[in-house]
């Protein structure tokens, strides 16, 4: 099978590209390289992929794109993070809108049997749990608001698609950063002889996947042809929780967690995907626990540099 993925070199992509090389597919991974981490994260399979320099805000760029046709077009590339979007919306704008139609143009124009569109699951906005993929959308940030018109960018287009929602993806291969992820910037927050955890606002739940399991749906697109279906596991854990578990993993007492008032952005408290289209059309539901992996991100993450403490 011959396909591309654009955002090849990100976390969820890298995880991807990787899976797919072993598998024994050509995989063409279109990235523009925006984080200062990217290569490293698919160095291991930089001699078994065709890698594309390129930028999906640029219609130009995607010219550089090899002739099709395609058997599949997973487009992952884009600017991500609610609290961004808020500082920076023309950023979501160009990358999530822009990016997608111009990716969808390259694949009508080369060829492709399906288009993968990944979306996000802040789409739902702060509407009632678990969220259904025929539910409310109620997207207020400018992040939320471009990965769903997106969604409809890719509905409209006429090529065969799979859309998938994903929920809080979190693994190895993910570092921490200002407008990254909770877990790794959770671990990287204790590594200092003080440090501790913030937890803004009380009650917030999320629904957290890890990756594996996320590149296990992906690699069965098909099974979603025409559809949108949510990623997740269909459990609520409270970010409180979350922080006990990696406190726990570290050997660290509960005072090292701190509480602040919900950041003014973030109106959704609870966080849940609805998993019954998930399992009729896959027939099982992710289902990594939380422990493992955690486990699995912090030695990542002491192995890469990222955090000096060891993992109990």
């Amino acid at each position: 099978m011959r396909v591309i993925v654009t955002g090849g070199a990100g976390f969820i992509g890298s995880n991807l590209v990787r899976a797919l090389v072993e598998l024994g597919h050509q995989v063409v991974v279109v990235d523009n390289l925006v984080t200062t981490w990217s290569l490293g994260l698919i160095e291991d399979v930089i001699d078994r992929i065709e890698f594309v320099h390129s930028d999906v805000r640029l219609a130009e760029d995607l010219e550089r794109v090899g002739p099709g046709p395609f058997d599949r077009v997973y487009h992952l590339a884009a600017s991500f993070a609610n609290e961004l979007s808020m500082e920076y919306p023309n950023i979501d704008m160009h990358s999530n809108i822009e990016g997608t139609m111009n990716v969808l143009a390259m694949a009508q124009r080369t060829g492709c049997g399906l288009f993968v569109y990944t979306g996000s699951s802040s789409s739902y906005g702060d509407v009632p749990v678990p969220f259904e993929e025929d539910g409310p959308i109620r997207p207020y940030t400018p992040y939320a608001m471009s990965k769903q018109v997106g969604e409809t960018c890719v509905r409209s287009s006429g090529l065969p698609y799979a859309i998938f929602r994903l929920f809080n993806v979190y693994g190895p291969g993910d570092p921490p950063g200002r407008f990254r992820n909770a877990v790794p910037n959770m671990m990287q927050a204790l590594d200092g002889v003080n440090g501790q955890i913030r937890i803004f606002g009380h009650g917030a739940t999320r629904d957290f996947t890890f990756v594996d399991d996320v590149v296990r749906v992906l690699l069965d697109a098909p099974q979603a042809l025409g559809h949108v279906v949510n990623i997740g596991t269909g459990k609520e854990t409270q970010i409180v929780d979350l922080a006990r578990q990696i406190l726990q993993l570290f050997d660290l007492p509960e005072g090292r967690l701190t509480f602040a008032e919900q950041r003014a952005w973030d109106r959704v408290v609870r966080r849940c995907a609805s998993v019954e289209r998930l399992r009729s059309h896959f027939g099982w539901v992710p289902s990594t626990g939380l422990a493992t992996g955690l486990g699995k991100v912090a030695r990542w993450m002491h192995a890469a540099g990222y955090i000096e403490r060891k993992p109990a």
